[in-house]
């Protein structure tokens, strides 16, 4: 406790040293406390109470059976495929038809073993193995948390804003877009920290993020994926407005699936920070204004599906080929962020962001206009009851 005391304010609040520097130092508690105090000390009682509330709320809807709406998912494309769906317990479907039958879990299917899906989640190895086949990847470094200077390097170099994340994390966990600044650094690999010691910084790359649904080297669908925004009221803060956003997706799951909320984070202070604005920024009637950078905590109407506008380059879809072909992965989702999708990314300028598998199939339902959402699953299954 003496470096903390030390580290304290005249006035005995806690440092940027104390809480980036001598808390972390106690481990994982220690970095766990760490994160909570600088998110406490950006955010205030009052916002870190009503995530805290929102997060309990989301909680109380939990059921395996209901997770994220995959008994509808499944339900449907074993309807489509006449095929017969049995709960066995905890998540776990088995599908079957004659004698063939398959066994999902929620969006896990018995497609790709588990070394390929490993290899997958390490994303400096994939970002390597992905520029050795020609593909574009943003700039990148790996460095380690308690060795900074790699990732303040390539910060420095760098003429836009970058990306920490967990070399080894799934579904964006611990990632923090927006980063411009030393501090904002140090910040977000503290947050990193607590999932991996490894790190990657990235470039930020322009364009929206598209997700390539593959399966057998063959493209099923495409979702172009906008930053979640809100509208303002003329009256409301931004932070409240959130919350209103946050309880909005409850009353809309209706208990037939978990809904993202939208939660208060360094990617969202950052984002703001960079607009010129705070949690406490009121916004005019009507006007909108992205809240996040990272995609992965938007609203089904920021989805939009691509694939029926026809507008797909066989370039594009060749590259995404290539990058399931090189990882081994037979179902999977390329991560590209490109702002054409009519030509290739080399052409666009655009990047492959990650490649990943097992992928979420509900990202393919949940969109803006859900009666043109490609079934996804349908030929998925109908794949897995072939192959079993």
């Amino acid at each position: 406790m003496a470096d903390v005391d030390a580290a304290r304010g005249s006035k005995g609040s806690l440092t940027d040293k104390a809480v980036l520097d001598v808390l972390p130092r106690g481990g994982r508690p220690g970095r766990e406390l760490a994160v909570r105090l600088d998110l406490l000390r950006s955010l205030g009682l009052r916002n870190v109470w009503a995530r805290a509330r929102d997060e309990s709320r989301l909680g109380a809807m939990q059921s395996t059976d209901r997770r994220l709406g995959y008994k509808a998912i499944w339900r449907d494309a074993a309807d489509e495929l006449g095929a017969q769906l049995t709960n066995i317990s905890g998540g776990f479907w088995e599908i079957s038809r004659g004698d063939a039958r398959t066994r999902v879990w929620n969006h896990m299917v018995a497609l790709d073993d588990g070394v390929t899906l490993k290899l997958s989640l390490d994303k400096s190895l994939v970002h390597r193995l992905l520029a050795e086949a020609g593909l574009p990847v943003p700039g990148h470094t790996e460095f380690e948390a308690a060795q900074p200077e790699p990732a303040r390097a390539l910060l420095a170099a760098s003429d836009g804003p970058c990306v920490v994340k967990p070399v080894t994390s799934d579904a964006g966990s611990g990632t923090t877009t927006g980063i411009r600044t030393v501090n904002q650094l140090r910040r977000a690999i503290l947050r990193a920290s607590r999932l991996d010691a490894r790190m990657l910084i990235e470039r930020q790359a322009p364009g929206y993020a598209h997700r390539m649904l593959m399966l057998d080297g063959e493209l099923l669908d495409v979702v172009k994926r906008y930053p979640p925004q809100v509208t303002g009221d003329g009256r409301a803060t931004i932070s409240k407005l959130i919350g209103a956003e946050n309880r909005r997706r409850m009353e809309r799951a209706g208990g037939k699936g978990l809904p993202q909320l939208l939660n208060i984070d360094l990617d969202c202070l950052f984002t703001l920070e960079a607009a010129g604005l705070s949690l406490s920024s009121v916004l005019g009637v009507g006007e909108r204004v992205p809240v996040k950078t990272a995609v992965s905590h938007n609203a089904s109407e920021e989805n939009e599906g691509v694939m029926r506008h026809g507008n797909i380059s066989p370039a594009l879809v060749k590259e995404a080929r290539t990058a399931v072909d090189v990882l081994g992965l037979r179902l999977a989702v390329v991560e590209v962020v490109t702002p054409d999708t009519s030509v290739s990314l080399r052409d666009a300028g655009g990047i492959v962001l990650e490649v990943n598998g097992p992928p979420g199939l509900h990202y393919h339902y949940d969109i803006a206009e859900p009666e043109h959402a490609v079934r996804v699953a349908v030929p998925i299954l109908k794949r897995l009851l072939e192959d079993s």
